[in-house]
């Protein structure tokens, strides 16, 4: 007689310290990490519920794949798709990774919401020298939103802050730190396009995009804070 055993590991921390801790609603075995303290399933009916789901989810968004992609793979709703891209980000923050920076870039390029008439621009600000999105805000295409964008950047030391020559630019960042020119600025539009290759939301003509402004930010949010981690190599 053959016997099959079944080594389950914690789908948190992969730990292999996994015990019995009594059954759900429905029957199913419930399993506890004695590592992670988290609970478990090894078999789930509902998907959403699988948390190895939420990795898999986080990929595909990551990889340039769109809601109904991500539907079709992973067997989920646009609903449970679209509380998980809010219920993710809500703790994501950009930390730069210095105290100082000797140069940054800053640029912006627009997408939309709802409808092509409802432009939104992205303005950001690029570290070369670490290869890291600094920070970024979303708003209309003027003085007021890069006043946001110059506010979070006051926390850490820029001794050159390099723009295009944009007249909103010129008024927000001091002349003293500015430096003004394409000269200036070649990798962070290199940047620009590899957002638009990555992002299916920042393309300029496309069905995936949008619907409200929150999922839009979240999606971007997404984005930078996993690029800046290293889940994406991106020159």
């Amino acid at each position: 007689m053959c016997e099959i055993t079944i080594k389950i590991s914690c789908p948190h921390c992969h730990s292999s310290k996994i015990v019995k801790n009594g059954l759900k609603k429905t029957g199913h075995q419930n399993y506890l990490c004695r590592g992670c303290g988290k609970q478990f399933q090894h078999e789930y009916i509902y998907q959403g519920a699988n948390p190895t789901i939420g990795i898999q989810l986080r990929n595909l968004l990551l990889r340039g794949n769109s809601l109904s992609d991500c539907k079709a793979i992973l067997g989920v709703g646009f609903q449970f798709i679209l509380k998980w891209l809010l219920n993710h980000t809500k703790g994501l923050e950009l930390k730069p990774s210095k105290t100082h920076y000797d140069k940054i870039q800053i640029d912006e390029f627009w997408t939309y919401v709802g409808s092509k008439k409802n432009k939104k621009w992205i303005i950001y600000a690029y570290a070369p020298e670490t290869n890291e999105i600094l920070a970024f805000v979303i708003g209309r295409r003027d003085e007021a939103t890069t006043r946001k964008l110059y506010k979070k950047l006051r926390k850490i030391q820029i001794d050159w802050i390099c723009t295009d020559n944009w007249k909103s630019f010129k008024k927000v960042f001091p002349s003293e730190v500015h430096l003004i020119g394409k000269a200036f600025t070649r990798h962070i539009e290199g940047v620009n396009n590899s957002i638009r290759t990555f992002l299916r939301r920042s393309f300029r003509k496309t069905t995936c995009f949008s619907k409200e402004l929150e999922y839009h930010k979240a999606a971007f949010k997404l984005f930078f804070h996993y690029r800046n981690q290293g889940l994406l190599i991106i020159h």
